[in-house]
C-alpha cells in the first residue's frame, strides 16, 4: 500500500477567501494583512488501513472510543450458469459482508466471530440465478449490543434463457428480497436472528436500513418510498411513518432524537422523529444544498457536503457556514465515508481511493492547529465550476509532491441557487471582467473564445514546444486544432468523442462530409415517405445543432464581425426549414417498430444523429447498418460536419498567471499518455490512443478456471464477447474485438473533424427568436439573415 506524509495542511475559509483570485506565484503571506491571517488551519493526518484487497469499507456506527465498520468482501466464485456466457472479469465473484471496529488512533480489528446469514441456493434449476447477503444496517442499542440488518437478495430469469440479453429480457427478470434483524455482542457473536415481517417486493417499493438508527426502544430505524420504518428485535414492525415527500437520509441530532431530510414544500427540510408517538415531529428548514449531511458537533447541529466544500449549519442561529475545502487539506471528499465531527471540532472519516495502482484505505483524522505552526507554500489558484474525481486526484497528486508550490481550488459552484444554475459562472466572469483573474481555468461552460479573443488565455503551444517529454506530433492534428483559437492553443483536454451523423455507406458513399445539395440527394434516392433523421427532430433543433456546428465562420469575436447576411447561413435557415415545425410528444406512443434500429432497417430513416465516445460506440452503431457505415457529419457548406466534443475537462491559463511553468507542469499531467491510458472517451494522445486500440483489437477466449481456452464443438477457441444489441426479432448481436476496417474507419473519422462545437445560447437564442418569422412564412431567409446579423453584431461588440 503506497504511504504518503503523515502531514498535510488545508486552510481554513478565511484563507480561501483571502488567496480565492490572488496572482499566480505570490507567496501566501504577501497577500494577506495581520488581520487577514487566519489563528488557525487545518491539518490532516492519514493513517493506513490494513484491509483486505477487494474489501470496501465504510464507517457505521460511532462510540466514544472508536466506531464499527462494514465491508463487503469477495468470499468465493459460483459455476457458470447453463447457458451463460463469461462476458467480464469477475463475473462469478461472490462477496460476502465483515465487520469491524476501527479505534479513534486507526487501529483495526475484525469481529471474527460474526458470521452472516448463509447464501441462498438455488435448488430448482433458475435460469442465471444468483443470491447475495448484505449487512445492510447496523446500529448500537443501549446496552452496548450490535442491532443488524441484512438483506437476503436472489435473482434469476424466469424465461426462455436463449432470450437473456435481448432487448426485452427485462420483462422475465425476477426478484425477491427479504430482511432478517439481529442482534449481536460486542464481538459480534450472535444473540438473537429473526425475519423481519414485512412484504418487501423490490421490483415494487423500497426500503434502506444503509443509514440506519437505533430509538429510544431498542427498534431498528429504516427508510423507504413511503417514509420511516421502525423494526422491533423479534422482526416486528414497531411502527411506520408515513411521508408524501421521498425521505432523503436520516442522522442523529445532538439532543439525541433522530432527525430525517426530505424536500418538502420549503425545499431541504429536516424533520425531527418522536418515536414514542410514531410520528414526524418539529420541521427545520435547511440550506438548499444540504442533501448530504453529517451529524453535528462542535458549533453546529448538523454538516453538509456540496462541491468541494464541507459547511456547517446551526438550527437557532441559522449560520450555515464553509468550513473547509477538502481540496486544501489534500482530500477528494468524494471518497471519504463515515464522516463525524467531534465537540472540539476535530474531523474523522474513512478515505478510501484509487490514486495509483493499489487502493488505497486510510483512516483520516483532520484538526486545529496555529496558522504560523505550518509551512506556507506557494499559491496558483485554479477557479472551476464543477469538480469530478479524476481533478480532484490531480489536485492532491500534484500538491503532495510539490514542496514549494500548490494548487489551490475555487468551485465557483457554490454560489449556484435553485433559482439560478449559472451564478456561479456569472460571478466568476463578473470577477475575471474585473481584473481579477485566477491562474488556471477549467474551461467548460465558459465562453473560450470570447476570453481567447480578450487576450486573457495564455497559448499553451510554447510550453508544448519546449517540453522535454511531449510534442505536437504525439496529439491528433485534427484534435490541436479544434482546441485553437486564431492558430494559438488556448486550451487543452485530455480525451474527446465526436458528435456526427452515420448513414449506410451504400446511400451516402464512402468518405465523410457532404453539402447540402448532396444530402438532398442522398434523400431522394430513399424509398418515398423516408425521414432524413430520428421522427422527432424538428427544424429547431436542425437549426441549433447547424449553428453551433458553423458558429465560428459566423462569429469572429477577434474582430467583433458576424456573418449571419451571408449566403452560407441562409442556406441553414433554408435546410433547417425542411423539417418538421414540432413533434408530439403527449400523443405519441412508441413501439418496437418505431425504434431507430427498425426505421433504419425498413428504409424509413437515412440517417442515425450519434457520438462517438468510446471505441466501443464504433462497433455498435456498425450493427444498425448491418455492417457498414458512414460516418458522412452533419451537411455544411465548409468542411466536414464532424464536431469534436471535449471530454473530462479542458484547461487553460490566464495570461496573468506569473508561475507559468509550475502551472504548464500541472497542465501536461492531462496530456501524458500514463493518465489518458485508462480514460473515458478517446485519448488526444495518439500513444495512448495506439495503446487503447490494440487492446480493443485483440481477441479474448473463453478459459475455464485452470487458465486453459474453452474449445467449440470444431475445437475452435470461443471468443469472448464485447457486449450485446438486442434485435428487434428478439435475437442478440453480439460484439466481438475491432477490426482493422473498423480501426481504419475510426481514425478517418477522427482526422475529418476539426472543429468544436460552440454552444454560444445567446447568439443561438437571437438566431431562434428572429427565424421564427421565416419558418411562419411572414419573411424570407434573406430578409430574417439581416435581422440576425444586425441583433448578433450589436451583442457580440457589447460583450468584446
Amino acid at each position: 500500500m503506497k504511504k504518503y506524509g503523515k502531514s498535510i495542511l488545508c486552510l481554513l475559509l478565511v484563507l480561501a477567501l483571502c488567496l480565492s483570485l490572488a496572482a499566480c506565484g505570490k507567496k501566501e503571506e504577501q497577500n494577506k494583512t495581520d488581520e487577514e491571517i487566519p489563528e488557525y488551519v487545518y491539518s490532516a493526518e492519514f493513517q493506513p488501513l490494513n484491509v483486505e484487497e477487494d474489501s470496501y469499507v465504510n464507517a457505521r456506527v460511532f462510540t466514544d472510543d472508536g466506531f464499527y465498520a462494514t465491508g463487503w468482501v469477495k468470499i468465493g466464485e459460483r459455476e457458470l450458469n447453463e447457458g451463460e456466457t463469461l462476458d467480464y472479469e469477475g463475473q462469478l465473484d461472490i462477496y460476502g459482508p465483515k465487520l469491524y471496529f476501527i479505534s479513534l488512533d486507526g487501529a483495526m480489528k475484525e469481529l471474527t466471530a460474526y458470521e452472516p446469514m448463509p447464501t441462498p441456493v438455488d435448488t430448482e434449476g433458475r435460469a442465471n440465478y444468483s443470491a447475495n447477503v448484505d449487512l445492510t444496517g447496523l446500529g448500537l442499542r443501549d446496552d452496548g449490543k450490535l442491532l443488524v440488518v441484512e438483506s437476503v437478495g436472489e435473482s434469476w430469469y424466469d424465461g426462455d434463457p436463449k432470450e437473456i440479453n435481448t432487448e426485452d429480457d427485462w420483462v422475465n427478470w425476477r426478484y425477491e428480497s427479504s430482511f432478517y434483524i439481529r442482534v449481536l455482542n460486542p464481538d459480534g457473536s450472535e444473540v438473537s436472528t429473526a425475519p423481519v415481517e414485512i412484504d418487501y417486493d423490490p421490483q415494487q417499493s423500497y426500503i434502506s436500513f444503509y443509514n440506519m438508527l437505533v430509538d429510544d426502544q431498542g427498534n431498528a430505524i429504516g427508510t423507504g418510498d413511503n417514509g420511516v420504518i421502525a423494526v422491533a428485535a423479534d422482526g416486528s414492525v414497531a411502527y411506520t411513518i408515513e411521508s408524501e415527500d421521498y425521505v432523503n437520509n436520516m442522522l442523529p441530532l445532538r439532543d439525541g432524537s433522530i432527525g430525517v431530510t426530505r424536500w418538502g414544500d420549503t425545499g431541504m427540510e429536516l424533520v425531527r422523529l418522536d418515536t414514542a408517538a410514531g410520528r414526524f415531529g418539529e420541521v427545520i428548514p435547511l440550506p438548499a444544498n444540504a442533501y448530504d449531511v453529517i451529524p453535528g458537533g462542535g458549533d453546529y447541529d448538523l454538516y453538509y457536503r456540496n462541491g468541494t466544500n464541507l459547511y456547517g449549519y446551526n438550527f437557532e442561529t441559522q449560520a450555515n457556514d464553509k468550513i473547509l475545502n477538502w481540496l486544501s487539506c489534500d482530500i477528494n471528499g468524494d471518497y471519504m465515508n463515515g464522516i463525524r465531527v467531534a465537540e472540539d471540532g476535530t474531523i474523522t472519516g474513512i478515505m478510501t481511493s484509487w490514486r495509483s495502482e493499489d487502493r488505497d484505505v486510510e483512516f483520516v483524522t483532520i484538526s486545529k492547529v496555529p496558522y504560523d505552526s505550518v509551512p506556507h507554500k506557494e499559491s496558483i489558484t485554479l477557479a472551476v465550476l464543477w469538480t469530478d474525481y479524476e481533478l480532484s486526484d490531480r489536485v492532491i497528486e500534484f500538491n503532495r509532491k510539490s514542496d514549494d508550490v500548490r494548487i489551490d481550488v475555487v468551485d465557483y459552484s457554490e454560489y449556484n441557487t435553485e433559482d439560478d444554475y449559472s451564478a456561479g459562472q456569472t460571478k466568476l466572469l463578473t470577477e475575471i471582467m474585473a481584473g481579477n483573474m485566477p491562474d488556471l481555468f477549467v474551461l467548460d461552460q465558459m465562453p473560450y473564445r470570447q476570453l481567447a479573443a480578450k487576450g486573457l488565455l495564455e497559448d499553451l503551444y510554447p510550453y508544448l514546444d519546449a517540453d522535454a517529454e511531449l510534442k505536437r506530433e504525439d496529439f491528433f492534428p485534427s484534435v490541436l486544432h479544434a482546441m485553437e483559437s486564431d492558430g494559438k492553443l488556448c486550451r487543452v483536454a485530455p480525451g474527446f468523442g465526436i458528435s456526427t451523423l452515420a448513414g449506410a455507406s451504400s446511400v451516402v458513399g464512402d468518405e465523410p462530409g457532404w453539402n447540402y445539395d448532396q444530402f438532398r440527394e442522398a434523400l431522394a434516392s430513399m424509398p418515398e415517405g423516408c425521414d432524413a433523421l430520428d421522427q422527432y427532430t424538428t427544424r429547431g433543433d436542425v437549426l441549433q445543432q447547424l449553428v453551433y456546428l458553423d458558429m465560428e465562420d459566423f462569429v469572429d469575436w477577434n474582430t467583433g464581425k458576424c456573418s449571419f447576411d451571408s449566403q452560407e447561413f441562409i442556406d441553414v435557415l433554408e435546410f433547417a426549414n425542411t423539417f418538421q415545425v414540432d413533434f408530439d410528444w403527449e400523443n405519441y406512443e412508441w413501439t418496437e417498430e418505431e425504434s431507430t434500429m427498425n426505421r433504419l432497417a425498413a428504409g424509413r430513416q437515412m440517417l442515425m444523429n450519434t457520438s462517438i465516445y468510446s471505441m466501443d460506440d464504433m462497433l455498435y452503431n456498425d450493427v444498425y447498418f448491418g455492417g457498414s457505415c458512414t460516418y458522412i457529419g452533419w451537411p455544411t457548406n465548409n468542411g466536414v460536419g464532424n464536431m469534436i466534443n471535449l471530454l473530462n475537462g479542458s484547461y487553460g491559463m490566464s495570461v496573468n498567471c506569473k508561475n507559468k511553468e509550475a502551472a504548464w507542469q500541472f497542465l501536461r499531467t492531462f496530456l501524458t499518455a500514463d493518465f489518458q491510458k485508462d480514460l473515458y472517451g478517446l485519448p488526444s494522445n495518439t500513444h495512448a490512443f495506439d495503446t487503447m486500440l490494440k487492446a480493443i483489437m485483440k481477441p479474448e477466449y473463453l478459459t475455464d478456471a485452470e487458465g486453459n481456452a474453452v474449445l467449440d464443438d470444431n475445437g475452435e477457441k470461443i471468443q469472448v464477447s464485447r457486449g450485446n444489441i438486442g434485435m428487434s426479432d428478439g435475437s442478440t448481436f453480439r460484439i466481438y474485438a475491432m477490426t482493422q476496417e473498423q480501426a481504419d474507419k475510426l481514425v478517418q473519422l477522427i482526422n475529418s473533424a476539426d472543429r468544436t462545437a460552440d454552444y454560444d445560447t445567446g447568439i443561438f437564442d437571437i438566431v431562434n427568436e428572429q427565424a421564427q418569422a421565416y419558418f411562419a412564412g411572414q419573411k424570407s431567409a434573406a430578409e430574417v439573415a439581416k435581422l440576425i446579423q444586425s441583433r448578433a453584431n450589436l451583442f457580440v461588440n457589447e460583450q468584446r
